[in-house]
């Protein structure tokens, strides 16, 4: 087996904090195991090591979620937080994977291959900073360390700059990112995750209400 095809050392675990589309399972699973998402363009790959999330747990992100940039994948407008915590509440899903899991997770986060390169940085220095940027990542090329659970990391991914053009999601993507949340936080009712989306920098002004209300509730 080459290294390239070899995954990176798996004696550590990592909690990666999602908040967009990967909150619904189905769609997170397509890094994991391969396939393509539901309303997206892109056929991932998978990690090497295709072991389920070892578990997954709810968590309020206190950086605040926006939409902005382009993706082809979605043909518009992604998920990001803000670099700076600043008391929001964002609904988040935590996963446990492997660090040789996490990269390959970040890889595919980046439109790049799998297997390819290590691209995280030392468990060591993904456990102590409090962010860490990776060169030439400018996607989701930020890591914001959340905290710790159960002796792990807790890491989220989000742009290298917070200078994307804020923009406005697509119906495809607002949609997966409304199953997870329901899934994600089964007590959660329609209209509550109607008023969530409906207050975030680049749904509010830019998606009419009652199109958005269409999106999450239906006409």
């Amino acid at each position: 087996m080459t290294s390239a095809n070899r995954p990176p050392s798996d004696n550590h675990l990592v909690w990666y904090g999602v908040y967009g589309s990967n909150l619904q399972r189905k769609r997170f699973d397509c890094y994991i195991v391969g396939g393509k998402p539901e309303g997206s363009t892109t056929e991932y790959s998978g990690c090497r090591d295709k072991t389920p999330p070892r578990e997954d747990r709810q968590i309020a992100l206190t950086h605040a979620l926006y939409f902005a940039g382009h993706s082809n994948s979605w043909n518009a407008a992604i998920a990001f937080v803000r670099h700076a915590a600043s008391g929001a509440h964002t609904y988040g899903r935590l996963f446990l994977l492997s660090y040789g899991q996490f990269n390959d997770v970040v890889r595919q986060e980046n439109a790049r291959d799998v297997p390819g390169n290590l691209v995280v940085p030392a468990f060591e220095d993904l456990a102590g900073a409090d962010h860490f940027d990776i060169a030439g990542f400018r996607l989701y090329g930020r890591f914001i360390k959340i905290g710790a659970q159960d002796g792990h990391p807790i890491l989220t991914l989000t742009a290298t700059q917070d200078d994307f053009t804020v923009g406005a999601p697509c119906e495809a993507y607002v949609k997966t990112i409304v199953a997870g949340l329901e899934e994600t936080y089964p007590c959660m009712r329609k209209s509550e995750i109607l008023d969530y989306l409906g207050k975030t920098e680049g749904i509010r002004g830019l998606v009419r209400p009652d199109v958005l209300a269409g999106w999450i509730i239906g006409r």
